[in-house]
C-alpha cells in the first residue's frame, strides 16, 4: 500500500512539474512501433472471438513470437508523447520511442 500511495504520489509531482501528461506503468508491454502493438491487438482480437482453436493457437503463437522480437516489459513513469488509435507512445530515459495499449 505505501508502494503504491507513493507512486502515485510522485507520478502527480511529476505530472504538475513537467506540465505534461505521465502515467504509471507497472510490468506493462510496450513495442517498439505502432504496428506491432497494433498486430498484437488484432491477434489478441482473434483469440477472444474466434471458435477456432487452430486459429486461436496460430494467433498465440504469432503474439509469443512479435511479443519477444519486439517488445519489452516496461515499469516506471513516463511522459505520454503521443496517442493514436487507442495506443499511447512514451519514451525511455534513453531516447527509446515505445507504444502501448491505453
Amino acid at each position: 500500500m505505501k508502494r503504491n500511495t507513493l507512486a502515485l504520489a510522485m507520478l502527480l509531482l511529476f505530472a504538475v512539474d513537467a506540465r505534461a501528461a505521465s502515467i504509471h506503468l507497472e510490468d506493462d508491454i510496450a513495442c517498439d512501433s505502432r504496428e506491432v502493438q497494433q498486430t498484437r491487438v488484432r491477434l489478441t482480437r482473434i483469440i477472444m472471438t474466434t471458435d477456432n482453436e487452430q486459429a486461436k493457437d496460430q494467433a498465440t503463437r504469432e503474439i509469443i513470437e512479435v511479443t519477444k522480437e519486439r517488445c519489452v516489459p516496461l515499469t516506471g513513469i513516463f511522459v505520454i508523447q503521443n496517442r493514436v488509435q487507442g495506443l499511447l507512445k512514451v519514451s525511455t530515459k534513453e531516447g527509446v520511442d515505445l507504444w502501448l495499449v491505453e
